[in-house]
């Protein structure tokens, strides 16, 4: 990747660690909060991102994006089961770390953005792992040492799949833009759902297959609607 020179190294590298900061709130909250009431709530990222992008003009997403984005949201809430007595519990620090994690999430697309458009999607990917290894291993390595070699290859494999991940991430943001990437991350959970019930025959509750239908459909309409009302 092409070199972006010492201040497009610092510009990227300050974006970067907001995804360290973000995983860093999501576990502390995992430490007060169940994974559904979690989950609940980073799912409210996609409407974080598309009011960060109306207030700075990028898009005026309508009244029929916004119901089928309060849709998606609903039927979210469905697959992760929150019907179930005691799925959901209320903390105020667990809350607060959460939102905060929604918040470092919604900085890191919103800025991604911009970045992507002025340095190209592989070069900032490529220094994002950079720059987040170097930070990590700085904050983790005098702690806790070099991993045991039998977590090598499992660690490898994660690595992998990471990179492979966030290049598409970020090539697919500036391609389509932070808020239409955004509600499509939504699918993860339906589409990991229906694997494992094809795949594991895991059971599938009613109200999470009715989950998986909402969440489908309603991104379908909130991406014709986000084409249809993007500024021009």
């Amino acid at each position: 990747p092409k070199w972006p020179g010492l201040p497009g190294v610092l510009r990227i590298g300050r974006v970067s660690v907001l995804l360290i900061f973000t995983n860093a709130l999501s576990l502390l909250a995992l430490t007060r909060l169940p994974a559904v009431t979690l989950m609940t709530v980073v799912a409210t990222t996609p409407a974080a991102v598309a009011l960060v992008a109306r207030a700075r003009g990028r898009v005026r997403p309508g009244a029929r994006f916004w119901a089928a984005l309060v849709a998606a949201l609903v039927g979210m809430a469905l697959t992760l089961d929150v019907l179930r007595p005691g799925a959901l519990a209320l903390d105020a620090v667990g809350l607060a770390l959460a939102f905060g994690a929604v918040a470092s999430s919604t900085l890191y697309r919103s800025a991604m953005e911009d970045i992507t458009a002025t340095f190209g999607p592989k070069v900032v990917s490529t220094w994002v792992f950079l720059v987040n290894a170097a930070v990590t291993s700085a904050l983790v390595l005098p702690w806790s040492g070099l991993p045991p070699r039998a977590a090598l290859p499992m660690g490898l494999w994660i690595g992998l799949a990471a990179a492979v991940a966030n290049v598409a991430f970020l090539v697919a943001l500036h391609r389509i833009g932070a808020t239409r990437i955004s509600v499509y991350t939504l699918l993860q959970r339906p589409f990991v759902m229906v694997a494992a019930a094809v795949v594991l025959s895991e059971p599938l509750r009613w109200s999470q297959a009715l989950g998986v239908a909402m969440v489908l459909a309603s991104v379908h309409v909130a991406q014709r609607a986000g084409r249809e009302e993007k500024k021009p």
